[in-house]
Formats: structure tokens, sequence, C-alpha cells
């Protein structure tokens, strides 16, 4: 058989399939699920204010591209209109340990769900870790209160810390927003005046980029280049040149372009609940699990860091600068005196429990988004090469990555580009000395919780 006549059949029968092996996998899902919440059942977490809560979830979404960082293109323009929203830190550079973290409000090296190798590489993930049992997740908590739950991606890697922990929907990659949210609502329809918790992680701005007509070319009329919905000059030797900035144009311009787009779907989900008159008893949350680059570090990586595929510079997952860990956040509903300026996503767990008037029996390490934060920031367990940390106190940010051989220190406001570390061996040793300590004082903790 030619092989183009083999792939023109490869999509038919993906959509006679797909559904058979969808209804399996939600089946299994669900199942398993129902199993988690009866060995938990005697975990104490009451719900004493019943809330609905909604978290929308934009995978990829840098917090540098939104209307929130004044951004030339007005791409976020309903998500800048919540009062409730602001920058924060995602806790690791990709979605697995990311969507770990929100869903408990611990750093991947306390939850555990991340690659334990020296090496990593996503592209084979072997010794990927799930969430440690001991953590109790916002979706188990919702079910042990009776709550109907709702979980939806077209990201299979957002589902990896969620096996048994909730009953997860799993869409087909290439899934537009609008049919979750449709789909979302028709869930909506059925549970009726039941109190409900809902995670929907929207996958448009994460590759392949394929917004509506409508939306393709919003701010300007994208090139058909070739890859463009994907990736190309990934590696060091083609990112130069004319064809090279030509397709960073263009590229840029299909992720703004897709932002306005998940922007209009997040509205969406906001003007649905408001028409239920579902506003004064929700609380609507939007975020992103982590950012993306556009090659704004490629040279630095590729002279300082290892990646084993020998990519540099593009998507995320790789390192721990700025525009790969900084994401919006914004939280609607019945709240109150938030304070939502680069804090750290795991505080979102907190804020939900002390709305829901519950507690966890743990310690945390976030904290409610009303309260005074902690004092720094966090973001690790990078999925490809060795580990890097980035550890955020009084306006520094330490790069950490020993086995690469980095240890750097940037001042984030004089610069904010990440460009030129300090050269000061005491402000260094300094922030070594806070970050290990801290991890050292975790390590302690979770013996002595075991």
């Amino acid at each position: 058989m030619p092989i183009t006549e083999a792939v023109s059949k490869i999509k038919p029968l993906k959509r006679i399939l797909y559904p058979m092996y969808r209804l399996k996998k939600e089946h299994q899902y669900r199942l398993a699920f129902k199993q988690r919440l009866k060995e938990i059942g005697d975990t104490n977490v009451e719900i004493n204010d019943p809330l609905n809560v909604i978290i929308v979830t934009a995978d990829c979404l840098r917090f540098k591209n939104t209307s929130l960082n004044e951004y030339e293109r007005n791409t976020t323009p309903f998500l800048s209109s919540i009062r409730n929203s602001g920058k924060a830190i995602a806790s690791a550079p990709w979605t697995h340990p990311s969507v770990a973290s929100i869903m408990t409000g611990m750093y991947p090296h306390n939850h555990g769900a991340y690659i334990h190798l020296k090496v990593r590489n996503f592209d084979n993930p072997r010794a990927i870790k799930g969430i440690r049992k001991k953590f109790i997740t916002l979706t188990e908590i919702a079910g042990l209160n009776n709550y109907e739950v709702y979980f939806a991606t077209s990201i299979a890697v957002a589902t990896f810390p969620m096996g048994g922990r909730a009953p997860v929907r799993l869409y087909p990659g290439e899934t537009r927003g609008d049919t979750i949210v449709s789909d979302f609502f028709k869930w909506l329809n059925k549970v009726g005046n039941r109190n409900f918790f809902a995670y929907i992680h929207l996958g448009d701005t994460h590759q392949p980029l394929n917004p509506p007509r409508k939306f393709r070319d919003y701010f300007g009329r994208v090139e058909n280049l070739k890859n463009i919905e994907i990736w190309a000059f990934q590696k060091p030797q083609e990112q130069q040149g004319r064809e090279f900035e030509r397709f960073k144009k263009n590229k840029v311009l299909l992720y703004d372009n897709t932002i306005r787009y998940v922007d209009y779907l997040f509205e969406k989900i906001h003007r649905g609940i408001e028409k239920r008159g579902l506003l004064d008893n929700t609380v609507i949350v939007f975020t992103a699990d982590h950012g993306e680059e556009f090659w704004e570090h490629a040279k630095l990586e590729a002279q300082n860091f290892y990646d084993p595929r020998g990519i540099y510079g593009v998507g995320h997952g790789h390192n721990v600068f700025n525009e790969i860990i900084e994401v919006p956040l914004a939280v609607e509903g019945p709240v109150h005196n938030l304070k939502i300026d680069n804090r750290p996503l795991v505080d979102l767990f907190p804020t939900i429990l002390k709305l829901w008037k519950t507690e966890v029996p743990y310690k945390l390490d976030g904290r409610p988004l009303n309260e005074k934060p902690r004092p720094f920031l966090m973001s690790e367990a990078t999925g490809y090469g060795y580990e890097k940390k980035a550890f955020i106190v009084n306006g520094l940010k330490f790069l950490y990555a020993p086995d690469d051989g980095v240890e750097w220190v940037f001042l984030m406001n004089r610069d904010p580009q990440e460009s030129n570390p300090l050269k000061d061996a005491d402000i260094t040793e300094n922030m070594r000395k806070k970050l290990l300590s801290i991890l050292a004082r975790d390590e302690v903790r979770s013996k002595l919780e075991r």
C-alpha cells in the first residue's frame, strides 16, 4: 500500500477507534477514583462552606504575552478585566509536576511527581513518579464531600499525576478548547443543584497551535510556513538568518492569536456560569501550568546546559527562566482581599481550602492568597537534562543547576531578561545556603511524616 494511501486512512480509523478507547479509559479512571475515595474515606477534610470551584488551566501560556503585562497586543482583554489577577510563578516548567502542585499545594520535591532520574528526557519518560499517597488532591477533597467532580483535558500529560485521583475525560491532542468547554456545560447541566468541582486543562496554546479561523489571523496574517504550528529551528546552528527571523516572527504572532482565543474561552466559561446564576457561589480560577520559550535564552542554554535532545531555546520543560515559569493567575467569585502579585501557584490550593473552611492534616508549602506569602518562591523538577531550580527571594533569583556547573544570581528589577548574572561569590553562596537549607528541612520533615 502506498504511504500516502495508508496515511489517509489513519484519521478515519482514529475517529472510529478513539471514542471506544476514550470510553474505556474514562470508565477505568472513574473506577480508580471511587476506589481511592474508599481508601481515604476516614480523612477528616469536611467542606464547611460549600462553594463550587472551577480551575481553568491553559497549557504553555506565559505571563509575558498577556495584557496583564501591558503587552503590545491586547491578547487577554477579559482576563485583564478580572480584579483579582496578576503574575504567578509555576512550581515546575512542565505539565506533570506543575499540575500536581496545583492539586496539592506542594512543591515537586515534596509531592514527588516528577522524573526521578539524574539525566531526564520526557521523550523517554522512564521513572516518572506520581503524587505521594499521603497527599490529598482538590479533586479528592471534593469527592469525599459528595461534590460532582469534572476533570477534562486534551493534554495527556496533565492526566499523569491524576491516575486514581480524578474521573478524567481525555480528548485527542488536537481537540480545540471549544469542544471541551461545550462538554463541560453539558456535564454541568446534568449536575443540577449539586455542588461541583471542575478542572479544565486547555491545550490550545500548546503545540500544535491551531486556533479557529476567526482567531488564526486575529492580530495579523500568519504566513503559511513549514512547521509553523509546531517547532522548527530548534538546534543552535539553525537559529540565525532571515528564514529563522521570519519563522520566529510568525510563530510568536500565531501564539498571540491563540492566546486571544483562550481568553475568549475563559470569558465563555465565565459568562456561562454567570448566566446560570452561579457566580455568587462559584470560585473561578484562570492560570497556566507553565510558560513557553521563544528563543530568548537559546544561546545561553546551548553554551551552559546539557539537553539530551540537542534542542535549545524553544518550548518548555528544559529550564526555569522567567518566560517558562511566569504565568497569569486570576481568581473570581466570592473572594476578598486577595494579593496576586508574584505569588507561587502552590498558594492556590490553600486559598481554596480556606474558602471551603477546611484543612488537611499536614503542613502545606503554599499559603492562602489573602495572607502574607512565604518569603521565597521556587520552580523546579525540569523534564530534560539535569535538574534546575529557580529560587526567588528579596528580588534576587538563584538559578541552581550544579550538574551543569551553573549557579547564577539575577537581580530581577535591573535584569528582568536574565542576561547578566551577578558576579558576587558571597551573594551566590548565601542564596545556595538558603535553598539547600529549605530542601534539607523538607527532607527531614518528609521522613518524620512517613
